[in-house]
């Protein structure tokens, strides 16, 4: 069955709109597992170079919007795990010294 663009865009969006969840939600595994299909969904959408309708442009740039704030909520999520991985090397110094001291 041959979907079309708005159809197309429509699930799109809805699968945007669940990753955004489950960014949120701090599932980043199952963001990663959503993208190729998204992406795929919005190849067919635009595989044919067809003019931008209004339809067109309303879920490309709500797409978009969610994508930005994903995109935000990934870089915050990146710099909480590099400031754990931070607490963590001091921790091993910390005790690496502790121990050398009581030799």
């Amino acid at each position: 069955m041959n979907l079309s663009r708005h159809q197309l865009l429509d699930d799109a969006l809805a699968m945007s709109q669940r990753m955004t969840e489950l960014g949120e939600a701090g599932d980043w595994d199952e963001v990663i597992a959503l993208e190729p299909q998204r992406r795929q969904l919005l190849e067919q959408a635009f595989a044919t170079h067809a003019p931008a309708d209004e339809f067109v442009t309303e879920r490309v740039r709500a797409i978009l919007d969610l994508d930005k704030h994903l995109m935000a909520r990934s870089v915050e999520a990146r710099d909480q795990v590099a400031e754990e991985i931070g607490r963590a090397g001091r921790g091993r110094r910390a005790t690496g010294a502790y121990s050398a001291v009581r030799g």
